[in-house]
């Protein structure tokens, strides 16, 4: 009897437990509603800012024009204010990030105080490397202004009725002010670069005494733009607005492009008609042919070195574009309408920037020697012409060329040169025999033009700040036609970055599958 009580006793107690277990379950309802109570903002967001579509719109603008080599370095963005706990820093590089997805155009070099570890080892490293190059601009930035409350508006509302019952409404705002304050600066002399700045004012509205709510508003360029400030971003997400619109204007005002039409600007605002006076008046004769050209060649309506000479060809394509843009022709020198309407209208591309890229100009593959022939155009490189788009211009016969190795000091020149009626644009490369990897070495951020002129030559690294090593093996790629805005992304990085092909051949198929020129693979030669 004891021992079947007991065993009664043992079962009852375990079906108990069992009964216990399953009613301590939770439901997965239960966890959720727990969870979410526990932590209602663990959500992660991507933070999408009112400037990011612009952003974005640059990055495309560059990618168009085929901007390349823009190499800046960033000091420590400070808050002179000792109030804004930012790193204003780490939100210019998330920008920067952001507005070269496609194009690569802007390389940053990032360093500061909290990287002096980073910094010596870097230096360390390239002690070794035959690249020793620094970026050409520097930008200087900061938090200059944080004026707290600077206007306060209160209104109340009160009611009581004798001494039972009272009531009283009210609300307040008040307003402050933050500034940043940006600007660029050369590298190599430590000189300011005219008109290259951003300084902009954000003026918070807080409401009920919170520390966040309301509206911000940035005054730039005589224009406000308006954002939410929500509660949960305050002074920062204020902050992070304005520096990605620092970036916008630092880019855009370094390579003149209407920056502006990211914005949201109208071309007719009076601050940007006065940007654009002074980008003009700013540049004397010869920079500004040489902008005008640049302009020009990028849109396929010039074909030539990006020099100071005015040349026939040169007014030719002047001539050319002024039609384009409904103008009747003029000999009277450029003038500010007509660079105005360079600068912000749109027209359909030039006869050369029409390529025919088929697959058949692959098979000229060889350099061209004083006792081969030249190879010539491409037979039938007819394009259709519509109304948008021109026929393509016949491709000149690519010169004879010579490319010699030099030895200079410890180091290495590379010699080329051009010999009959046409010149050519040239991109040259090397490659370390150690680990296999490419860099472009012409052109580059010291010489920005790969166009050499009939009968002329390249010496790298000429001006360069750069070093040549003798263990390196060298190539240089000759085109009739400028085809870097046809060339695959690799091919479009910056310059000294590998590119991650694996050789030379692979480079001139590159050129010519995405030109359908006929191109020109050069060695070193005795």
């Amino acid at each position: 009897m004891t021992a079947f009580s007991n065993q009664s006793c043992a079962l009852a107690v375990g079906g108990l437990l069992a009964l216990t277990a399953c009613s301590n379950t939770p439901s997965q309802q239960t966890l959720q509603t727990v969870r979410g109570e526990a932590n209602p903002t663990d959500k992660a967001q991507r933070t999408i800012t009112n400037f990011t579509p612009a952003l974005r719109c640059m990055d495309e603008l560059m990618f168009k024009k085929g901007t390349r080599d823009v190499t800046l370095m960033m000091e420590e963005l400070r808050d002179s204010t000792g109030r804004v706990q930012i790193s204003t820093r780490d939100m210019m590089t998330s920008a920067v990030s952001e507005m070269t997805r496609r194009s690569r155009a802007v390389r940053l070099s990032v360093f500061g105080s909290d990287q002096q570890n980073l910094a010596q080892l870097l230096q360390q490293a390239q002690k070794n490397s035959v690249f020793q190059v620094v970026p050409e601009f520097n930008v200087r930035g900061t938090v200059s202004q944080l004026d707290e409350d600077v206007k306060r508006s209160s209104a109340s509302f009160g009611l009581q009725i004798q001494e039972l019952f009272g009531l009283r409404l009210a609300s307040e705002t008040r307003f402050s002010v933050l500034a940043f304050d940006a600007a660029v600066v050369r590298t190599d002399t430590f000189t300011l670069v005219p008109g290259v700045t951003s300084k902009n004012t954000t003026v918070l509205a807080r409401r009920d005494s919170s520390a966040g709510d309301g509206q911000a508003r940035i005054q730039s360029a005589g224009t406000v733009f308006a954002f939410s400030s929500g509660r949960s971003e305050g002074t920062s997400g204020a902050a992070r607005n304005m520096v990605e619109l620092a970036v916008i204007e630092l880019v855009g005002k370094l390579i003149k492009a209407p920056y502006w039409q990211c914005l949201g600007i109208d071309d007719s605002h009076p601050e940007v008609q006065r940007e654009i006076e002074d980008w003009f008046l700013g540049m004397d004769e010869a920079e500004r042919t040489v902008y005008l050209k640049t302009r020009l060649r990028e849109r396929g309506y010039f074909d030539g070195a990006l020099d100071a000479s005015t040349t026939p060809a040169f007014n030719t394509a002047l001539q050319a574009y002024r039609s384009a843009l409904g103008l009747a022709a003029a000999a009277a020198p450029v003038d500010l309408p007509f660079f105005t309407r360079l600068i912000t209208r749109a027209v359909p591309t030039g006869p050369f920037g029409v390529l025919p890229r088929t697959s058949a100009a692959t098979a000229n593959a060889t350099a061209p020697t004083a006792s081969e022939p030249t190879p010539t155009a491409a037979a039938a490189q007819t394009v259709s012409a519509t109304a948008n788009t021109p026929p393509a211009a016949a491709a000149p016969a690519l010169p004879t060329a010579h490319l010699q190795l030099k030895a200079a000091g410890s180091a290495v020149q590379l010699n080329l040169q051009l010999k009959g009626a046409e010149g050519a644009y040239v991109y040259c490369y090397a490659q370390d025999p150690a680990s296999g990897s490419v860099r472009r070495i012409f052109p580059n951020r010291f010489a920005t033009d790969p166009r050499v002129n009939a009968n002329r030559g390249v010496a790298l690294p000429g001006r360069g700040a750069f070093k040549l090593a003798p263990q390196h093996q060298y190539a240089c790629v000759l085109a009739p036609r400028e085809v870097y805005g046809a060339l695959p992304p690799q091919l479009r990085w910056g310059d000294f970055e590998d590119i991650r092909l694996t050789d030379f051949d692979a480079i001139r198929d590159r050129f010519a599958e995405a030109s359908g020129l006929p191109v020109v693979l050069l060695r070193p030669q005795p």
